[in-house]
């Protein structure tokens, strides 16, 4: 903002540039087993470190998060808690049929279902796969996700690439 001697006022306008990628894309969850909210693509496989950031997001949705159910196949070993702004969320571990998958429990019986995209897969691709979600008005579920992951990761013209998409250190697959 600049200030002239006349009073007037001349106030610039600058729209932020984001540094850091879209993490978190919503959708419309189906009805069939396996059924999803979103998708995440968390910076590590530390909950501990990933879930406050995730939690400030969905306690607008969901009243407040109270617990955090997730595979421990899938993650790094988790503290029991996380306290968030003076409140706990509980983590607990649950063999999942989906293990590429974490639910968050809210108030009111309400919860989210999100599917998680591998840490490790590269931000151009997640920057794709994120957009493809976001921009789909089907309702998606974590099968569908997870093939559509693998679909994109042929396109980029290495198939071996196409496990850097959907999986860390486990075999993320229905079932597993």
């Amino acid at each position: 903002m600049t200030k002239f001697e006349d009073g007037s006022v001349t106030v610039a306008h600058v729209s932020p540039v984001s540094s850091s990628p879209t993490r978190l894309t919503l959708c419309e969850r189906d009805l069939t087993q396996g059924a999803v909210d979103g998708v995440w693509w968390p910076k590590s496989l530390d909950l501990g470190a990933e879930l406050p950031d995730l939690v400030t997001v969905f306690n607008l949705w969901l009243d407040r998060v109270r617990r955090v159910v997730y595979d421990p196949s899938a993650w790094l070993p988790a503290p029991s808690r996380v306290i968030h702004r003076n409140e706990t969320v509980s983590l607990d571990p649950y063999r999942l049929v989906f293990n590429d998958t974490i639910y968050l429990k809210g108030t009111r019986s309400r919860d989210a279902v999100l599917f998680v995209l591998s840490p490790s897969c590269s931000g151009h691709q997640a920057k794709l796969f994120l957009g493809e979600v976001a921009a789909s008005t089907q309702p998606k579920n974590a099968s569908v996700l997870r093939q559509m992951a693998h679909r994109r990761a042929v396109g980029f013209g290495d198939s071996l690439n196409a496990a850097s998409v959907v999986e860390s250190a486990v075999d993320w697959t229905p079932g597993r």
